[in-house]
């Protein structure tokens, strides 16, 4: 199902005013403008939730659950959005509207999951059958206790080719079945339309999700990983691939499910945090002794679709991996893939040789696991220190030319990544770099502007020069293409961040036409900018005196913005008449919410927009001096921008007041050349689309 149109949505949520959906489930005693009571999604004795009517959202500061009251709803009943969408529809007595999808691919993907679940338990009983002794034994000896073992659903696959084809075969349609089974990679085809088993002789370790319904305890398994056990021999000389896993299918990839993510669900979200380990069995073994929060990448490796899908998920990822080069190279990969993001992130790399399966299992093996956990450095010395060691670098003793490599690696690998999230991360990285090599931090920095300068010139035309980095600021990654399809579940979980849910400033249009540029993508700089104004409206005349909003390119942003000069400030959502307007403003104030649970510190948040404006007007700036070295103008003019430029990025640096940016504006004349530039964007953007 599609999400709703934001019509229906918002007279949802106007019929479900958030302090009486929560009074419902919680006492709420009103102080001053909110409401607290004891939160219901932990062990709360003293109440720690509050309940904003004003902005409609919940916030609980102890365990950092919140939202609107759609999250509020899906965290209460554990239901997907739509659910919970439905739920609230109808306390209100409200028809609401879904939009079908295929019904034969609805009905295929649940017969998939029903064969998955009906081998699930044939697997399980071939483990406790007379064949499933030497498995039995097997995860006796290292370990596994039989309450595990039926919480991970592990089974056993027999030796032999035709065990499960055998069973298949006395299915109501056997062919239907096979064939059913084979794309699902159960079973492989043979020649002359002949079937046989894909696992044999192996320790089954199904693959399963979070799912709806009657299935929310167990979770739908939607693919297998097959351990092969050793006690039979298919041909001699053989040797068979130690672990097998099921292919992509109609209802699984690879990159968007965790193993032990439905497990340790709930230990999740409680402490917000995860270790990625690399195998099943190390997962099993460490919800076993308590580390329920345990997951393992499927796959060869984690990808950068894996990183979005977690950093939605999570705050904090302990990253354990083997003390060999492999497991070296892995973390260093993850490292790499988890800079510019909010994750906090540890790397814990064991001694060679040592399984965290079988540490866990020996005696004291819990207190030497904590140990190594707590011993685990941040991500970003681990990435740095291990460029240096693959470059041999030696402070005061290498050549120049691997100077140069490690110079230029950093930069690319390291700073740039950081450099998104704003002067203080990129500032903690430079001095990192300068403790590791002893290089000075200025030089440091100087050689990562050139470096990102040479870059950005190769990648854009000339004469935007670096106008492209203005949109994100450094407090955003912007928005994230998602695709409404069915199959896909972030880690297999349904909640706040689904693919059913759009994140604010990424919806569609209420006044743009289906298929047409606006309704597809809303540009990343002019929903960041909206964002910036509705944090702080005093900031707006600056900022559309740089960027008019009579030249932006999404209608309903564009539209927003005019009416914020025309009230000369931000309006109240209530006053809106538009339904589109006020849905958006709605959306990114609740959006703006849960980013400042990201950021406790108030101060913090304050700066937020300030930097912003600090970051615009430096690129502004580096745009204007670009402009002067090409026409080989006066020196003086350059010098006084480079001070500027020096200024603004100074980590001293602090605005007093708007003002201050439009005597910045006024000096160097930087509104006209913001306005020229979206100008001649605009009419390039116009001639490719001709």
């Amino acid at each position: 199902m599609s999400i709703l149109e934001n019509e229906d949505r918002e007279r949802i949520r106007d019929a479900n005013p958030i302090e009486q959906v929560v009074g419902k489930y919680v006492d709420l005693v009103q102080k001053g403008r909110v409401f607290k009571g004891l939160c219901p999604f932990h062990d709360d004795s003293n109440p720690s939730m509050d309940v904003d009517p004003d902005r409609g959202t919940f916030k609980c500061w102890a365990c950092n659950e919140g939202g609107d009251v759609f999250a509020f709803i899906q965290k209460r009943y554990n239901l997907d959005f739509l659910e919970a969408m439905e739920h609230l529809a109808q306390e209100a007595g409200i028809e609401f509207r879904r939009r079908p999808v295929d019904p034969e691919v609805t009905a295929q993907r649940d017969k998939d999951l029903e064969m998955l679940e009906w081998v699930t338990e044939w697997f399980i009983r071939q483990l406790e059958s007379r064949s499933g002794k030497a498995a039995r034994e097997n995860l006796k000896k290292r370990g596994f206790r039989p309450d595990m073992i039926r919480k991970f659903r592990i089974g056993f696959a027999p030796p032999g080719f035709d065990s499960l084809t055998n069973t298949l075969k006395k299915a109501g349609d056997p062919e239907a079945a096979m064939k059913r089974a084979c794309e699902l990679g159960l079973l492989k085809a043979g020649r002359e339309g002949t079937y046989y088993d894909a696992f044999r002789d192996r320790i089954i370790f199904p693959i399963i999700r979070p799912a709806k319904g009657q299935a929310r305890e167990t979770g739908e398994v939607i693919a297998f990983g097959g351990r092969h056990l050793g006690s039979g021999v298919e041909k001699p000389g053989l040797t068979p691939a130690k672990y097998i896993n099921s292919p992509e299918t109609r209802v699984y990839s690879k990159g968007k499910v965790l193993y032990g993510y439905h497990q340790g669900l709930d230990q999740i979200r409680r402490g917000r945090s995860l270790v990625l380990s690399e195998g099943y069995t190390d997962v099993i073994m460490a919800h076993q002794y308590g580390f329920g929060n345990t997951v393992a990448v499927l796959g060869t490796a984690l990808t950068e679709e894996g990183v979005q899908l977690i950093s939605r998920k999570v705050d904090r990822v302990d990253l354990l991996f083997d003390g060999d080069a492999a497991g070296k190279k892995a973390a260093s990969k993850c490292c790499e893939l988890f800079l510019g993001t909010e994750v906090e992130v540890r790397v814990v790399i064991l001694e060679s040789g040592v399984d965290p399966c079988d540490l866990l299992s020996s005696e004291g093996g819990k207190e030497a696991y904590e140990s190594f956990l707590a011993a685990g450095i941040s991500s970003l010395e681990f990435l740095i220190r291990d460029i240096l060691e693959q470059h041999e670098f030696e402070p005061g003793v290498s050549s120049m030319r691997t100077v140069s490599r490690v110079r230029k690696e950093l930069s690319r690998r390291v700073l740039e990544p950081l450099s998104d999230m704003g002067q203080i991360p990129l500032e903690e990285a430079v001095r990192r770099i300068s403790v590791e090599t002893r290089w000075s931090e200025a030089s440091i920095h100087q050689d990562f502007l050139a470096d990102r300068d040479q870059r950005t010139a190769r990648r854009r035309p000339e004469g935007r020069g670096s106008a492209g980095r203005v949109g994100p600021g450094n407090f955003d990654r912007g928005p994230v293409p998602i695709v409404e399809d069915e199959t896909e579940v972030i880690l297999g979980d349904y909640g706040p961040g689904s693919p059913h849910v759009v994140e604010p400033g990424v919806e569609k249009p209420a006044d743009a036409s289906p298929g047409s540029p606006e309704a597809a993508h809303v540009p990343e700089d002019e929903h960041i900018m909206i964002k910036m104004v509705l944090r702080d409206e005093s900031y707006y005349r600056p900022l559309f005196r740089i960027h008019p909003p009579e030249r932006w390119r999404a209608p309903l942003h564009r539209e927003l913005a005019l009416l914020v000069l025309s009230e000369r400030g931000v309006p109240d959502p209530e006053e809106v008449s538009s339904s589109g307007l006020k849905s958006l403003i709605l959306d990114i104030l609740s959006f703006i919410s849960v980013e400042d649970e990201m950021i406790p510190d108030p101060d913090e948040r304050n700066l937020l927009v300030p930097q912003y404006m600090a970051e615009i007007l430096v690129s502004e700036l580096e745009r204007k001096r670009h402009q002067l070295v090409r026409k080989k103008e006066a020196r003086e003019q350059i010098q006084s921008i480079n001070d500027q430029i020096q200024t603004l990025t100074s980590s001293k640096f602090l605005f007093d007041n708007p003002s201050q940016v439009d005597e910045i504006i006024n000096r160097f004349e930087l509104e006209s050349l913001g306005s020229t530039s979206t100008q001649k964007s605009e009419e390039q953007e116009s001639t490719f689309h001709e």
